[in-house]
């Protein structure tokens, strides 16, 4: 166990198999409630992107890159900077696979890291991350039910570069069900699916406050309190994972 869960409405869920069937069945189904989520639009959003573009770096091109690789998993919670202070002084290596969510590949552009991979649902400062793919970053693109028109309105920029589009839902052609909620969780999920050495997780503090890079502007209480709720999920995935591989760190414990 990576975080403590004991009364986690998802528990139950982080010993089962590790595997696409369990994702779409049980994991995705119990989000939906937990969250008040229409399934259908997660669909219906996936189908109005994939209309006009669908992504052009194929999935075995990520298991080359990942597989047997140590990967450094980039959230950004509150300990982010503190973290990479930590791993930049002690434990980089040339050899290790860098991947952020979302918005904590706007603190890495800031001190000139660029990821090999990012995973999104353009919730931060999209510019920052179409500026990570122009230097050679590989955008995971994850389409749900309310992020529809951000997609859309920067395809012409993405499409510049390399990228995937990713689902919650049943994947179709075009995109790909790496399993996994939240961009911190989807890459600890990607990384044990294409079957790394090891996972070293950095800013997944998953606490009561809100990282600053987190979401691109203020949010407020309502949104603060779905945010909280989302990390539950976020916990619980990443639990999943590590009963799946067991081979998931913190940086303070590598």
């Amino acid at each position: 166990m990576i975080f403590k869960t004991s009364k986690s409405f998802f528990k139950d869920l982080e010993k089962k198999a590790f595997n696409k069937d369990i994702w779409l069945s049980e994991w995705y189904p119990k989000i939906c409630d937990y969250l008040e989520i229409n399934p259908d639009d997660d669909s219906i959003a996936l189908q109005k992107i994939l209309s006009f573009v669908a992504g052009n770096y194929p999935s075995y091109g990520l298991k080359q890159h990942l597989q047997g690789k140590r990967i450094i998993a980039i959230a950004p919670g509150t300990n982010l900077e503190e973290e990479i202070e930590i791993y930049l002084k002690k434990f980089k290596s040339k050899d290790d696979i860098l991947i952020s969510a979302d918005g904590a590949t706007t603190y890495l552009h800031s001190i000139d890291i660029i990821p090999d991979i990012i995973v999104t649902d353009f919730d931060g400062n999209v510019k920052d991350q179409l500026l990570a793919q122009q230097e050679g970053s590989i955008l995971l693109i994850h389409v749900h039910g309310d992020n529809y028109q951000t997609i859309q309105k920067y395809v012409p920029s993405i499409s510049e570069g390399n990228f995937l589009l990713t689902t919650q839902t049943e994947a179709l052609p075009g995109s790909h069900n790496f399993f996994g909620f939240t961009d911190g969780d989807r890459i600890v999920c990607l990384a044990t699916i294409m079957n790394s050495q090891e996972i070293v997780l950095l800013g997944y503090d998953f606490g009561p406050n809100i990282g600053k890079y987190s979401k691109n502007g203020e949010i407020d209480q309502i949104r603060k309190i779905r945010k909280i709720r989302k990390f539950t999920i976020g916990k619980s995935i990443i639990n999943w994972c590590h009963n799946s591989s067991q081979k998931i760190t913190f940086i303070s414990q590598d």
